[in-house]
């Protein structure tokens, strides 16, 4: 009977303690267009969306979850692939209950709230300015004349402003030490790297970027706890090694931290456009996926590559061609078929033209098609019709009429792509060399005289 009574004891104990762990949050979007109020988790550096809530009439909102870790979560608006616009940092740990507002531009604290998460709204009023000049620059002007020196101000001042700030919990008290530090910097490489007309020379710089060490935050995983961990990731490695062109191993390699280093060859192996590249980042770096997580992922990207391994069925596609005949790619079994998929107003597609007429050339009479794929619009279909015949181009040519299945199946989201397949109907390389690389000449003859 007591050991009866002690087993119920413990699991009740469990139940209150599990029960006590969930956090709540209550708000009120004052947002002048009504939105979808989200609340999203940061996943490995980024932000994934866990649950949704469309305010009540009065713009009111509830979420109570049960946190899957201590750490910062985001309440805003917008898709996690829009960037961290709207969305605003709170700290959770269980057992919280988080009150406050959200307008257009902001988020307020009302009512009772915990003394992390007051902290973290000083930081976020203390470093305000900042973020409005780099996250939200297309929202109004983005200088660099006035930023830098209010990041020097910022970063100047951070330290002190620490001081008195601890709330007797380590884990957020240790976070709020990296946040300091790890947001301006964000900031700045934003500022820097993200593409725009205006560019700060070097003589622009103030102290902070002069002095600016990417080193400091490749160390360790700490960088992942924060929502826009992978980019800065890759911000950090561009600042690292700007001048010294593009090299994917060298990037991989100035990380110092193993699991960072996983992370950022994970993040491009599944960006991969063929297969072959795929394997070859895993084959180089896979020792790197370190977590039980990272190989989960690897697994997932490898299943999702698979389709495009050298050697599996090429999926098929048909479309057009100049005289509005249906041709497909499969009509062309028993032959090694090159797809270009290009677009008249391509300038780098273009310019592989005189290439791949004199690779055409060289080719003719043999069993290899050369097909071309245009994504112009449906709109445009008669400037396509009188380029392909000003310019005499040869071969298939066919229109696929804007970002169609082609697109879709094969990965493409940028041209020109040049693809591989086999006398079988298979997938040699679906991001093979252009035709003014002699690696294109070297595979489409391997191919021709393969024995099947």
């Amino acid at each position: 009977m007591k050991r009866s009574a002690a087993f119920l004891a413990i699991i009740l104990g469990s139940i209150f303690t599990t029960q006590a762990q969930f956090t709540e949050i209550t708000g009120l979007s004052k947002k002048s267009k009504v939105s979808k109020v989200k609340l999203f988790k940061v996943e490995h550096g980024r932000v994934e969306e866990i649950a949704e809530r469309i305010p009540g009439t009065s713009g009111s909102f509830n979420f109570k979850f049960q946190p899957v870790y201590k750490g910062y979560y985001l309440v805003g608006f917008g898709d996690a692939n829009q960037g961290l616009q709207d969305k605003f940092k709170l700290y959770v740990k269980g057992n919280d209950k988080i009150n406050l507002i959200l307008t257009d531009s902001t988020y307020v604290l009302t009512g009772k709230n915990n003394k992390e998460n007051q902290v973290l709204e000083q930081w976020y009023k203390f470093n305000y300015k900042l973020e409005r000049k780099t996250v939200y620059f297309n929202r109004g002007r983005r200088g660099f004349t006035d930023f830098f020196p209010l990041l020097d101000q910022v970063t100047s001042k951070a330290q002190d402003w620490l001081i008195g700030k601890e709330t007797g919990n380590a884990n957020f008290d240790q976070l709020m030490k990296s946040t300091v530090n790890y947001d301006p910097a964000y900031y700045a490489l934003t500022l820097l790297l993200v593409p725009t007309a205006s560019k700060p020379s070097e003589e622009d710089y103030t102290n902070y970027v002069k002095n600016f060490d990417a080193n400091q935050f490749l160390q360790n995983d700490e960088l992942l706890k924060f929502p826009y961990g992978v980019n800065m990731l890759d911000n950090l490695v561009a600042f690292k090694n700007k001048g010294l062109g593009s090299d994917f191993d060298r990037n991989v390699m100035s990380i110092a931290g193993d699991k960072l280093k996983g992370e950022y060859a994970l993040k491009y192996a599944g960006l991969a456009k063929s297969y072959i590249k795929y394997k070859d980042i895993v084959d180089k770096y896979g020792k790197y996926f370190i977590s039980d997580d990272q190989k989960m992922r690897a697994e997932g990207i490898a299943k999702k590559m698979d389709v495009y391994k050298p050697g599996a069925k090429a999926i098929d596609f048909t479309y057009p061609d100049v005289s509005g005949k249906q041709v497909s790619l499969s009509d062309f079994k028993g032959k090694v078929v090159l797809v270009d998929v290009w677009a008249t107003w391509c300038g780098p597609c273009v310019k592989e033209i005189p290439y791949l007429k004199a690779l055409e050339k060289e080719f003719h009479g043999k069993d290899v098609v050369f097909m071309s794929v245009s994504v112009d619009e449906e709109k445009d279909k008669d400037k396509w019709k009188k380029y392909v015949a000003e310019e005499q181009l040869v071969g298939v040519q066919l229109m696929a009429s804007g970002w169609s299945k082609i697109a879709k199946d094969y990965k493409i989201n940028g041209i020109p792509r040049f693809m591989v397949f086999d006398k079988n109907g298979n997938i040699v390389d679906i991001d093979s060399a252009r035709p003014s690389d002699p690696k294109l000449k070297a595979l489409l003859n391997e191919y021709l005289n393969k024995a099947y």
